[in-house]
């Protein structure tokens, strides 16, 4: 059977509208805004910020120590923290204007230490929930000489 060339040119005819794009969609498409891709989340800074962070670190034990007066920070109070604080933390960072030392650790802390810390500093905690016991049951074993 021989097509008549008309039919021919018909079917070719359909064949190109058939593969022609949808106006109507790429119209759509055009005055849709496209989402920004690689757009950091919105930066919350000051203590909420660095408390933020320590979560996002995923730590267990989250402290935060400040001055009973709710003073700065002077150079003796970070002494003291830093000699009579945790030693095995993963994170310590000076926060709220100076007003904070926020530690971050996934380890407990050493027996004494914090009764050694409320003594100078309040203490926050923001550790999660089902973190654990804060307080090691082991006492390290110092050797001296």
């Amino acid at each position: 059977m021989k097509l008549p060339m008309s039919s021919i040119v018909l079917l070719l005819v359909f064949a190109t509208l058939a593969c022609a794009p949808n106006q109507r969609i790429i119209n759509s498409a055009a005055s849709e805004t496209p989402a920004p891709v690689n757009v950091a989340p919105p930066a919350v800074g000051g203590f909420d910020g660095d408390l933020q962070t320590m979560r996002n670190a995923d730590f267990k034990f989250i402290l935060v120590f400040r001055r009973k007066d709710g003073a700065v920070l002077n150079a003796d109070d970070k002494t003291f923290a830093n000699v009579n604080g945790p030693a095995d933390v993963n994170r310590r960072r000076i926060a709220d204007n100076g007003k904070a030392i926020i530690i971050g650790s996934n380890f407990p802390f050493l027996p004494g230490m914090m009764e050694k810390m409320a003594e100078r500093f309040t203490i926050e905690n923001y550790s999660k929930p089902d973190s654990g016991p804060m307080i090691s049951n082991v006492t390290p074993n110092i050797q001296v000489g």
